[in-house]
């Protein structure tokens, strides 16, 4: 049995503690929040005893690993003493809200030679995999163009969130999905150029990714303070052979093509959702880290190099010129 401490009673815990009852072989047995996560127990996490101090919860419960879905800021503090104690840990993306704070992680992670896994969850959408397949595989030629949009609305969001300290804004807690999508698929950074705009609870922001294979990427990220919105996303991949395009709000339903006796392919049109979600996916590929010790398809590096990536684009908007992902040292 793997045994998992949630940090964190928001809206992600729920979506992880979910998805890891669906999980054999697994048990949340403790969940850790500062304001007290006694009403998420009942409801989410039945049988696990609830602390409001992290190390607490670390010292009194055999634990095999944790998952931290608590705020940016937060990740340095509650990850250090976990990884000190051998905890193998599953952390929501960004890494950290710095570079500092994130190396920190890394650090502790590597010396203790614990399993750190960044949540970067996009990577197990199948239409984002499926993408990223097919431009490794050639299927677009060499690619040349891309762009992604991601609209998060929101009618009230936790304060944290528009404290630019903490969260990093837009680039860094929405468009990091992006960043870390079009690495993953085109390869390193070259130099990025940003702009956001702030009002009124919304923030846009439009960077533009230079990679060093010599495309150029459009990240288009969103939080408009008007829930009537749609979450949106979508993405083009253009190389010199093809256009690869996804948009979420003219997704059919899943085609299937099978054979029959008839000899004549038959259309069975399936309205079901996927069988897995990417959530459980992804924590399913974390307790098959924990389990055996490998290391997991998305590194501590990989969240470091999503964090860079996003810290430079708050630094392009901010001074109004190109920054280097490797330029980023805070």
């Amino acid at each position: 049995m793997v045994r998992i401490g949630i940090l964190g009673s928001g809206f992600m815990a729920t979506v992880h503690a979910l998805r890891y009852a669906e999980i054999d072989g697994v048990d949340v047995v403790a969940v850790a929040s500062p304001s007290g996560p006694s009403g998420f127990v009942d409801e989410y996490a039945d049988g696990a005893t609830a602390y409001t101090e992290a190390v607490d919860m670390y010292d009194d419960e055999p634990l095999d690993a944790i998952d931290v879905c608590t705020p940016t800021h937060t990740h340095r503090d509650l990850i250090v003493p976990a990884a000190e104690r051998g905890l193998d840990v599953l952390c929501e993306k960004p890494v950290e809200r710095t570079m500092a704070d994130a190396g920190a992680v890394i650090d502790a992670a590597a010396e203790a030679g614990v399993t750190f896994m960044p949540g970067h969850t996009l990577r197990f959408f199948p239409e984002y995999a499926k993408a990223r397949e097919r431009v490794r595989e050639g299927d677009i030629g060499s690619p040349g163009n891309v762009r992604t949009l991601r609209q998060s609305p929101f009618a009230e969001r936790n304060a944290w969130f528009l404290d630019d300290e903490k969260s990093g804004g837009v680039l860094l807690d929405l468009a990091i999905h992006d960043f870390d999508f079009l690495r993953w698929t085109l390869g390193p950074v070259e130099h990025v150029f940003a702009r956001r705009q702030q009002w009124d609870d919304h923030e846009y922001a439009l960077a533009t990714l230079r990679f060093e294979s010599g495309a150029v990427g459009h990240v288009d990220a969103r939080w408009p303070n008007r829930p009537e919105l749609p979450f949106v996303t979508e993405f083009e991949l253009a190389g010199d052979e093809g256009l690869l395009e996804f948009d979420s709000e003219e997704v059919s339903p899943i085609d299937v093509l099978s054979t029959t006796d008839t000899e004549e392919p038959q259309r069975d049109p399936i309205d079901e959702p996927l069988e897995k979600d990417p959530y459980r996916l992804e924590l399913e590929a974390f307790v098959d880290c924990v389990r055996s010790g490998t290391e997991p398809p998305i590194t501590g590096s990989d969240g470091v190099n999503a964090l860079r990536i996003a810290l430079a684009a708050i630094e392009s908007a901010e001074t109004g010129r190109r920054v280097a992902p490797e330029e980023v040292r805070t």
